[in-house]
C-alpha cells in the first residue's frame, strides 16, 4: 500500500492502486477506464486502500479474442476474482452505471467478499417492476440510444461517442464542451461501443433479489438525470428499503466525472455510516 499511485495487474484486469486504509474497489462505466478514477484515488488515498480496474476489453489495451464474451457476467466473473487476488480482505465496492448491476448481483450473490456497495445510477432495468416507470425507461432509452447505433451502423466510433455523451450529459455539445483528458479517455474506449450494443443478456436481478441484500449498499442518482437513469435508480431503492437512497440535488449521470470531491465525500459518509471507522 502506497500514497504513490501504482500500477499492476490484478487478476485478469490492469489496475491502479493508490491510498492506505480499508479497501476501495472503483469500477468504471460505459467510454472509461481504470484511469477515470485517477482524481478520485487522489482524493482518497489518505484514508483509504483504493483499487481502480480496467474491465476486460475497455482501455488501450490489447485483449485476447478468444476470452469470454462481452457482458456483465465475463465482468462479474473477472470482479470476484479481482477481489480474491488483491488479497485485501472484503471490501468497499463502488461502481458507476454499466458496472453497478454486477455490483448489486455481488451484493446479492458474493457479499463475504464485499464490505459495502455504493452505485451510481445502474443501467440495467431487470428490477423495474412498475408499469409506468418501465415505460419511462423504454421510451427514453429509445430516444437516448437510436442515435448511437445509427452512428455505429456507418462505423463512425467518435461520432458514437459523441452521442453517447451528449446524451448522458443531457446537452448538446458535451461531449466537446469537457476538458480534453476526458475527451480523449472516452474516445480511447469508443472501440467498445459495438461489443456494448451487442453484449450478452444482463444478469438476472429481480426486486425480490435486492430486497434480500444484507450488505450496506446506497443507491445514489442525479436529482435531474434523465428517464433511463432515474428509473432505474429509483426502482433499486424502493426494492431496498434497507439501503441508503441519495439523491444528489441538480446532478445529472456525470456527476461522479463532473464533481469527483463532491462525490468522494459522499462515498466517505456512506462508508463511515455503514461501516464505523472505515473498519
Amino acid at each position: 500500500m502506497t500514497m504513490v499511485a501504482q500500477d499492476l495487474q490484478v487478476g485478469a484486469m490492469p489496475a491502479r492502486q493508490q491510498g492506505q486504509g480499508a479497501p476501495v474497489l472503483l469500477v468504471h462505466g460505459a467510454l472509461a477506464d481504470a484511469r477515470m478514477w485517477t482524481r478520485h484515488q487522489s482524493q482518497l488515498a489518505a484514508r483509504w486502500n483504493t483499487l481502480a480496474v480496467t474491465l476486460r476489453y475497455f482501455g488501450p489495451h490489447t485483449w485476447p479474442e478468444d476470452g469470454p464474451p462481452f457482458g456483465l457476467a465475463a465482468h462479474l466473473d473477472d470482479l470476484v476474482h479481482a477481489i480474491r487476488a488483491w488479497g485485501q480482505g472484503p471490501v468497499h465496492l463502488v461502481a458507476w452505471s454499466y458496472s453497478a448491476h454486477a455490483a448489486l448481483y455481488m451484493a446479492r450473490h458474493h457479499a463475504t467478499l464485499l464490505r459495502s456497495v455504493f452505485v451510481y445510477e445502474p443501467g440495467f432495468p431487470t428490477f423495474v417492476e412498475e408499469p409506468g416507470a418501465l415505460q419511462r425507461f423504454q421510451a427514453d432509452a429509445q430516444q437516448m440510444y437510436s442515435p448511437l447505433a445509427e452512428a455505429l451502423s456507418h462505423g463512425d466510433l467518435v461520432a458514437a461517442t459523441r452521442s453517447l455523451m451528449d446524451a448522458s450529459g443531457q446537452a448538446a455539445g458535451y461531449f466537446d464542451r469537457q476538458p480534453a483528458q476526458r475527451r480523449a479517455l472516452q474516445i480511447d474506449n469508443a472501440h467498445t461501443l459495438p461489443r456494448l450494443m451487442s453484449q450478452t443478456p444482463p444478469l438476472p436481478l429481480s426486486a425480490t433479489d435486492l430486497a434480500t441484500i444484507a450488505v450496506p449498499v446506497c443507491i445514489a442518482q442525479g436529482g435531474q438525470t434523465r428517464p433511463v437513469f432515474a428509473e432505474v435508480a429509483s426502482a433499486a431503492a424502493r426494492a431496498m428499503p434497507q439501503a441508503q437512497h441519495l439523491v444528489v440535488p441538480q446532478a445529472t449521470h456525470m456527476w461522479p466525472d463532473e464533481a469527483p470531491e463532491a462525490f468522494c465525500a459522499a462515498l466517505e459518509a456512506f462508508w463511515c455510516s455503514a461501516t464505523p471507522f472505515g473498519d
